[in-house]
């Protein structure tokens, strides 16, 4: 016979280890009550989740109309401020084409000269100070240098 302290019973200190895989286990003493109602469908009659998706839909529609015009009124401000800052970088860009151009120009060199006078004319097409420039530089080209001639007769 074994030791049998700290309460331990006969029965657990004598198994025998179980077989691998297998399920050799004791049984309960007590037995388990088996649930056994049954269900059959019906209808809800829960009313109150049909309404409150009515109301939580025209609630959202009523958001949403509320949202719109502020909306738009956002995107045109902000359309507009973006034109602005295009304007402006525009402007600076072309005043910097310009001034670097007539230094180039007073410089004597001619050929980065009129690369800075056709990028400002890309920019603002119509200004009478650029056009003048251009022309004078092409003109300089055109004589001094046989270059860009095709440039001039468009020009002119």
């Amino acid at each position: 016979m074994g030791y049998m302290g700290l309460g331990l019973q006969k029965w657990i200190y004598a198994m025998r280890p179980r077989k691998p895989f297998s399920m050799q286990r004791k049984g309960s003493f007590t037995a388990v009550p088996t649930y056994s109602r049954e269900f059959k469908l019906q209808y809800s009659n829960n009313e109150g989740s049909y309404n409150f998706g009515i109301i939580l839909f025209l609630i959202m529609v009523l958001v949403i109309a509320l949202a719109i015009p502020r909306w738009i009124e956002d995107s045109r401000l902000r359309h507009q401020q973006e034109l602005a800052w295009a304007i402006q970088k525009d402007n600076y860009a072309f005043n910097f084409l310009l001034k670097s151009g007539k230094w180039r120009l007073n410089k004597g060199r001619i050929s980065g000269a009129y690369s800075e006078f056709k990028l400002a004319y890309a920019i603002k097409p119509d200004n009478v100070e650029l056009n003048a420039l251009l022309l004078e530089t092409l003109e300089i080209l055109c004589l001094d240098y046989n270059r860009h001639c095709d440039d001039l007769l468009t020009l002119e």
